[in-house]
């Protein structure tokens, strides 16, 4: 099967956060098989932990852009076979010195933090302005 590497890419993250129908859905899409081929695809890459086919740091910078820095570890220890502490000794430092310093991945998480509450800010405003008219008039 011919996969795209965008999308190869995708179906690993799927499989590293236990998403197999996605990634069995997403197969079926792009090489337009039976279902049955596409499980069987994507049970093959899970059996012989293959990852794709780019790099691997690509994939991991992203799952700590999101956050997801057990995922990362997770993933790296099933792609290197390393032991759990290398794993993270590695993914770390890959957060630390990585492209995470780029401004590419600033402005991704700027982005990626939510936006201020200025709910309370307004019940209060609205309350004092009832107050101050309350007084007024």
């Amino acid at each position: 099967m011919i996969i795209p590497q965008d999308k190869l890419q995708m179906i690993q993250i799927f499989l590293s956060q236990n998403k197999k129908v996605h990634a069995v859905a997403l197969v079926k899409k792009e090489t337009k098989c039976s279902i049955k081929e596409a499980k069987d695809y994507v049970d093959q890459l899970v059996q012989s932990k293959t990852t794709f086919t780019g790099n691997i740091d690509d994939q991991l910078r992203t799952l700590l852009i999101q956050g997801n820095k057990i995922e990362a570890i997770k993933l790296y220890r099933d792609h290197s076979g390393q032991s759990l502490a290398a794993s993270k000794d590695y993914v770390e430092q890959l957060g630390q010195f990585g492209s995470a310093n780029s401004a590419i991945d600033r402005i991704l998480q700027e982005q990626a933090k939510p936006a201020p509450n200025y709910t309370w800010m307004i019940i209060l405003l609205i309350a004092a302005a009832v107050i101050a008219w309350a007084l007024l008039r």
